[in-house]
């Protein structure tokens, strides 16, 4: 009995106390991205294009503009498993964003030196994936409705971050 409540309390205030997205804040002040289409286990570079032209267009719609920069970059990858035997084809779609970081240390004592440090990393400052199974027939049509939610999602929490880009 005493087990249950223990329990029930745990789990009561781990919901209320839950800790927010881990990239919440992170796409601030991005105006500017490049974009990079990696996909794997389809040779079709038509709808590679088509994939990437949409993605292209829909952040262009919320004038994010795409750049030929390297960072912020988006990198978007698609894992594709075709299985023309067996009733069901598998894939993975991941959208992950890319910035410049420097450690808490470098920063303070670039600070401290009044110099540009040349420390800088590359870290993921936004991540987000969707994994699915379908048929082979309906593959390319439930990847790209996975893409699109992955954009809209993305473009979600640009919002957040940028509340004033709505204007």
């Amino acid at each position: 009995m005493i087990y249950k409540r223990l329990i029930l309390y745990l789990i009561f205030f781990s919901i209320v106390f839950s800790q927010g997205p881990w990239f919440s804040g992170n796409l601030r002040d991005i105006e500017e991205i490049s974009l990079k289409l990696n996909l794997k286990g389809l040779g079709d570079d038509i709808w590679k294009k088509k994939i990437y032209s949409f993605i292209k267009l829909r952040l262009l719609e919320h004038n994010l503009q795409i750049v030929e920069s390297f960072m912020p970059k988006l990198v978007v990858d698609i894992h594709v498993l075709d299985s023309r035997v067996e009733a069901v084809s598998s894939y993975l779609v991941i959208f992950s964003i890319y910035g410049y970081s420097i450690t808490e240390p470098n920063y303070y004592q670039s600070m401290a030196d009044t110099t540009i440090t040349k420390l800088l990393m590359t870290s993921k400052v936004f991540s987000h994936e969707i994994m699915g199974q379908t048929s082979s027939k309906n593959l390319y049509k439930d990847i790209e409705k996975s893409i699109n939610k992955n954009v809209s999602i993305f473009l979600d929490q640009w919002y957040k971050d940028n509340p004033m880009k709505q204007f």
